[in-house]
């Protein structure tokens, strides 16, 4: 059931909710994968952005394309499908905990909507950041189990931090809670498990030519010490986290009784996935610290407390319960219906799709307010280079003279004395996003216009032409022809 409420996202939601997704994931997998071209993200020039995720998409994509899967659109259905059965290893999981591990009343509907909730969902989603997600939620509920789940929740946690790095934090809460519980066997298991994707990263940086687990360094000095991210990106207040991602995760309706009934349940299932609580609250009280935030930056914290919250469904009883759990099911029914159809940024996609069906689409491009990411990513338009020249609106006579065939306009069109000053360029296309909800999602391309060419040429002026070609001086071998 689980797989078939994934299917919808696998078959409709495609494009990517943000670029990070795209080019610093699929687009380098796709060089690789290829040779073709890409655009090189300043964090790969840094030095701070793991190679791995995109090596093992690339391996992906390799064995998709010797199946047939070589266009843009089926491959990443396919890519998604890979995901989505994945994504059902914390489903798996999750059922152990409730049915066999500690079981609890009316696990059913808890299953249910662990299963359908589209925060788990987004991890259909091919990326770095939701592959991490799936992985450390896994490794969450792992710890639950005993005999070897200690192991894999430390295995899955150590690849999590692999795609991302910030998803190690969970480790030290997951480590200080099964020694609290006096697991010392488990805990032991955990820290082993955990080393098979740290020595990978450390291999993976000595292989690109730097030190051991040098891009993570890299990181942390990048985002943490010069705070490049805060600078560059809008950054939020502090219960940014608590008001934009537990408020609506954990359903908290503004009334005391339901208020009480999510505080009893969440309490009741802190009983029965002790780790997950803990890293959740760790990773979010930590995260809520750093400027630059962003809700997909908390995904495996946000999943986490749903399944606390769900663990301990059937302990509060009484009205507030009741409405509470209707909440909790609606919320977590519209983002399934969200995250099942939901396009991202289907105006960027839709213009590289568009250039990719032009034949004289060499890459050659001038985006205003805007870069390369721009664009819709490579992998889409497919073309033979990167020839993408970035100038600011107001700069039209620079967009004029680099001569492109293509010039791509964010958000707002340009009006008539824009189009005056930018030349002989006309409005091919127009690309926005679902429902053009996002003004940044829209896309305006306008073409060169091709230039006028001659009438059909008479037999008396084909003759004409050819006997003033014969009377006219022939050019010295040593002198260069005349232009």
């Amino acid at each position: 059931m689980a797989l078939l409420l994934r299917l919808p996202a696998v078959l409709w939601a495609g494009g990517f909710e943000h670029p990070d997704q795209q080019f610093q994931s699929i687009e380098p997998a796709y060089h690789l994968a290829t040779g073709g071209a890409w655009h090189e993200p300043w964090e790969f020039r840094d030095g701070s952005r793991s190679w791995c995720y995109p090596v093992a998409l690339a391996g992906l994509m390799r064995m998709l394309a010797a199946l047939g899967f070589e266009e843009p659109g089926p491959t990443m259905l396919a890519v998604r499908a890979v995901h989505a059965l994945l994504g059902l290893l914390p489903v798996w999981l999750f059922w152990l905990v409730l049915v066999k591990w500690q079981p609890v009343r009316e696990s059913r509907l808890p299953l249910l909507l662990f299963a359908l909730s589209g925060l788990p969902l987004a991890s259909v989603q091919a990326g770095g950041g939701t592959c991490a997600a799936t992985l450390a939620v896994a490794a969450g509920l792992a710890l639950a189990g005993r005999g070897p789940f200690p192991a894999l929740a430390g295995l899955c946690l150590g690849f999590a931090f692999v795609c991302r790095f910030q998803d190690a934090l969970f480790g030290p809460a997951f480590f200080v809670v099964l020694l609290v519980q006096r697991r010392w066997a488990a805990s032991a298991w955990f820290a082993l498990g955990c080393l098979p994707g740290i020595v990978v990263q450390g291999a993976s940086d000595l292989a690109a030519g730097g030190p051991f687990l040098g891009t993570v360094w890299r990181y942390v000095a990048t985002n943490v010490g010069a705070n490049d991210a805060a600078n560059a990106w809008r950054t939020q207040p502090l219960p940014f986290y608590l008001y934009a991602g537990v408020v609506p995760v954990l359903a908290l309706l503004p009334w005391p009784s339901a208020v009480r009934a999510a505080w009893a349940r969440l309490r009741a299932g802190s009983a029965v996935l002790p780790a997950a609580l803990v890293g959740a609250a760790v990773h979010l009280a930590v995260f809520s610290f750093v400027p630059r935030k962003a809700l997909r930056f908390e995904q495996p914290a946000f999943v986490l407390l749903l399944a606390v919250l769900l663990a301990g469904f059937a302990a509060a009883r009484g009205s507030g319960a009741v409405w509470h759990g209707r909440a909790l099911v609606a919320v977590h029914v519209g983002w399934w219906l969200f995250a099942s159809s939901w396009f991202g940024n289907a105006g960027a996609v839709g213009l590289a799709e568009w250039l990719r069906r032009q034949p004289d689409w060499r890459g050659e491009v001038v985006v205003l307010d805007g870069d390369a990411t721009s664009l819709g990513g490579f992998f889409y338009s497919r073309p033979p280079a990167d020839h993408v020249v970035t100038v600011p609106r107001e700069e039209l006579a620079a967009a004029r003279a680099a001569g492109a065939p293509f010039v791509v306009v964010m958000r707002d069109p340009l009006d008539a004395a824009e189009l005056a000053a930018l030349g002989d360029y006309t409005l091919a296309a127009a690309f926005h996003g679902r429902f053009d909800l996002r003004a940044g999602e829209r896309r305006y391309v306008y073409r060169r216009r091709a230039r006028a060419r001659r009438g059909p040429i008479t037999c008396r002026s084909r003759r004409a032409s050819a006997s003033r070609r014969a009377s006219a001086p022939r050019p010295s071998s040593a002198s260069p022809p005349p232009r």
